[in-house]
C-alpha cells in the first residue's frame, strides 16, 4: 500500500465543507522518558478527525519524534491509517522534529508527495487562502530564509488581490507568541513573518503547533492560534499573573489534547476547538472562536 497522501490538483471545497487542523501528534520519545506517553489519545484524536468527515486536514509539524526514523515513520503511517483509508487530503507544515536531528526530509516528503518538495507553499481552499511556511530558522540558510520572506510578502499581495478569497490563514509550526514553560515564542517568526502578515488586508489568524497546548492570543485585530494538542506529551503553561501574552483562553496550566475545526461561513470563519482530556474517550468543545471576513464578497 502507498504511503503518500494524495492531494486533488483543483480542491472542490463545497459549502458547508470544513478543514480540521491537528498539530504534534509525535510519539513520546524514549529519551523523554520522564514525560507522559499518550498512545491512547493521539489515535482517539485522529480518529475523532476522521470521524467529523472534513475536506480537508491540515497538519501542523512534529508529525514523528525523529523525523530520520524509518521506525517513527512507520508508527505515523500506522497513526494515520484511517486518514488515508478515509482518502482525507493532508495539508502538512514541516515541524522540528520532522528535520531532527539531522536536517533531512526523506521520510516526510515520501508521505507528502505533492509538496514536490516545497517547505513552504500557498493554496486556495474554498474562500481561503492558506499560506504554510517553514519557521525551522535553524534548518534553512539566510538566503533560504529571505527568500522565504520575500515569498510570503508576495503571496499575500496576490491573496489580498484576488476576488475569490475572503480570508487568509497563516500556518507555522513554530509560534510567535506563547506562555509555556517549555517552549519560547520564535522570535523569527515574530520578526520575518509578522509584518508582512499584519500588513495584510485579508490575514485572519495565524495557526502553530509545537507547544503541546491550546492558546489563543491577539494582536491588531489579528489571532494567534496554538494548536499543539495531537497526542505529544503536554506542555504546562505559565499561571496567569505570569503570563507574558495575555491568553484569551481561560483554561489550566495544562490543558487537553485537542483539534481544531475551520468551518467557513457567509460572514466569517467559525473555529471550534474539540478537547479530550488525559485518560478519556468522549469529546468534547473546548473553545469557540468567530473570526469576520476582512473582505467583502
Amino acid at each position: 500500500m502507498s504511503l503518500h497522501f494524495p492531494f486533488p490538483d483543483e480542491f472542490d471545497f463545497r459549502r458547508g465543507a470544513r478543514i480540521a487542523v491537528v498539530g504534534d501528534v509525535q510519539r513520546t520519545g524514549l529519551i523523554e522518558f520522564w514525560r507522559e506517553q499518550n498512545d491512547a489519545e493521539r489515535a482517539r484524536i485522529v480518529r475523532a478527525i476522521v470521524e467529523e468527515a472534513p475536506a480537508l486536514l491540515i497538519t501542523l509539524g512534529d508529525h514523528v519524534f525523529d523525523g530520520s526514523s524509518a521506525r517513527d515513520w512507520a508508527r505515523f503511517d500506522a497513526l494515520f491509517a484511517p486518514v488515508r483509508e478515509a482518502r482525507l487530503p493532508v495539508l502538512p507544515v514541516v515541524g522540528n522534529h520532522d528535520l531532527w536531528p539531522r536536517g533531512a526530509l526523506r521520510h516526510y516528503f515520501d508521505r507528502f508527495r505533492h509538496l514536490d518538495g516545497a517547505r513552504f507553499h500557498a493554496r486556495k481552499v474554498g474562500p481561503l487562502g492558506l499560506v504554510a511556511l517553514d519557521s525551522n530558522r535553524f534548518w534553512l540558510s539566510p538566503q533560504r530564509w529571505e527568500e522565504q520572506r520575500q515569498w510570503l510578502a508576495g503571496v499575500l499581495d496576490r491573496f489580498d488581490g484576488d476576488p475569490g478569497l475572503r480570508g487568509v490563514l497563516a500556518l507555522v509550526h513554530h509560534p510567535p507568541y506563547t506562555n509555556s514553560t517549555v517552549a519560547s515564542p520564535s522570535i523569527a517568526v515574530e520578526h520575518s513573518f509578522l509584518p508582512a502578515f499584519l500588513r495584510a488586508r485579508k490575514t485572519l489568524a495565524m495557526l502553530s503547533g509545537h507547544v503541546h497546548a491550546y492558546e489563543h492570543f491577539a494582536r491588531e485585530g489579528r489571532h494567534f492560534l496554538v494548536s499543539g494538542g495531537g497526542g505529544g506529551p503536554r506542555h504546562s503553561l505559565s499561571p496567569p499573573e505570569r503570563h507574558r501574552f495575555p491568553d484569551l483562553f481561560a483554561g489550566p496550566s495544562l490543558r487537553d489534547f485537542h483539534y481544531l475545526l475551520l468551518e467557513p461561513g457567509d460572514e466569517g470563519l467559525l473555529i471550534r476547538a474539540r478537547g479530550l482530556a488525559k485518560g478519556a474517550d468522549e469529546i468534547r468543545p473546548l473553545d469557540e472562536v468567530f473570526l469576520p471576513w476582512r473582505s467583502p464578497a
